[in-house]
C-alpha cells in the first residue's frame, strides 16, 4: 500500500478525541482512521507528567501496529506533556492540539488577551502560555483548570440549558471574563460539546476548539507532504478502547453524531 493511502492514527485518554475524529470526517471524509481511547486509564489530566508520557508512548505503540501514516494527539494533556518526546521517539508526522489552537487564538485576539480552559495537567504545564509567547510575546494568556467538566461531558451533561452545567461554567469562567479575554481556547477535546454553553457565558468572545485547529494543521501537513489519500470512497474508521466497549459505544454517539454499533473493539495485548 502506498504511504498516502495508509490510515491516520488518533489517540486520546478516552472519548474526547472523538471530537477531533468528527472534524476529520467533515474535512477529509476519504481518509482511513484508527482511533484508540485509553478508557481503562482515563483521565490523564490528574496524573503525573512521567505517567502521562509513559501512557502516551504506549498509545502510539498501539496505533503503529496498524501502520499509520501520521499521529494525531487528540488530547491536550498528552500533547502538553508528551508531544516532544513522541516526535523524538517516532519517525512519522505528529500533530498535537496545543500549537494549532494557540496559533488560531493569536490570529483572532484583538486586545491581546487569551483565555484557556483545560485539565489541571494541561494548565500546570503552561503549554498554551509557551506556545502563544513563541508566536507573539505581547499576548497575555489567562488559564483556568476545570476538573469537573470532563466528568460532566462523559455523563451527557453539556447542553446550554442544563442548569448544573451553567452554574459550574460560570464559576470557572468568571475570572477570565473579569480579565477581559476576547478569545477563549477550549483546551480539552471534550469541551467542544460545551461550546454553546460556554458561548452563552462568554458572549462576544471568540471560542477556539483545539481539535478543529489541529485538523486544519493536519490537512495542511498531509497536503504539503503528498500524504492525502487518493481514495474517492468514504474512509474506513476503526475504534479501539482499553476497557468497556459497551459504555464507550453508547457515549460515542454524543461526540460523533452517528452510531458506532459494532465498530468498537477491545485493544488486544495493549501495553
Amino acid at each position: 500500500m502506498q504511504k498516502k493511502n495508509k490510515p491516520i492514527g488518533v489517540f486520546d485518554s478516552g472519548l474526547g478525541g472523538l471530537t477531533v475524529v468528527k472534524t476529520l470526517f467533515e474535512q477529509m471524509p476519504n481518509e482511513d482512521i484508527i482511533y484508540f481511547g485509553d478508557t481503562a486509564r482515563v483521565p490523564y489530566g490528574s496524573r503525573s507528567p512521567e505517567t502521562i508520557r509513559t501512557y502516551a508512548c504506549q498509545d502510539v505503540d498501539f496505533l503503529l501496529r496498524y501502520d499509520v501514516k501520521a499521529i494525531v494527539i487528540a488530547c491536550n494533556t498528552a500533547d502538553s506533556m508528551a508531544r516532544e518526546l513522541i516526535k523524538e521517539k517516532y519517525d512519522l508526522p505528529v500533530i498535537g492540539v496545543v500549537e494549532p489552537a494557540a496559533k488560531k487564538a493569536v490570529s483572532l485576539t484583538e486586545n491581546g488577551k487569551i483565555g484557556v480552559i483545560g485539565t489541571k495537567a494541561t494548565v500546570n504545564s503552561a503549554a498554551y502560555e509557551n506556545a502563544v509567547k513563541a508566536i507573539d510575546p505581547r499576548v497575555r494568556v489567562f488559564s483556568r483548570a476545570c476538573p469537573l467538566l470532563v466528568p460532566l461531558v462523559e455523563n451527557g451533561r453539556f447542553r446550554k440549558d442544563d442548569r448544573v452545567v451553567n452554574i459550574i461554567l460560570e464559576e470557572y469562567l468568571e475570572p477570565l471574563h473579569r480579565e477581559g479575554v476576547d478569545a477563549l481556547v477550549l483546551g480539552c477535546t471534550h469541551y467542544p460539546l460545551l461550546k454553546e454553553a460556554v458561548q452563552c457565558c462568554m458572549p462576544g468572545v471568540k471560542i477556539i476548539c483545539s481539535g478543529e485547529a489541529s485538523v486544519d494543521m493536519l490537512a495542511e501537513m498531509l497536503t504539503e507532504n503528498d500524504l492525502r489519500s487518493e481514495s474517492t470512497a468514504e474512509g474506513e474508521h476503526r475504534y479501539f478502547v482499553s476497557d468497556d466497549v459497551k459504555s464507550f459505544t453508547e457515549n460515542a454517539e454524543s461526540f460523533l453524531g452517528r452510531s458506532l454499533d459494532g465498530a468498537v473493539m477491545t485493544a488486544q495485548h495493549f501495553c
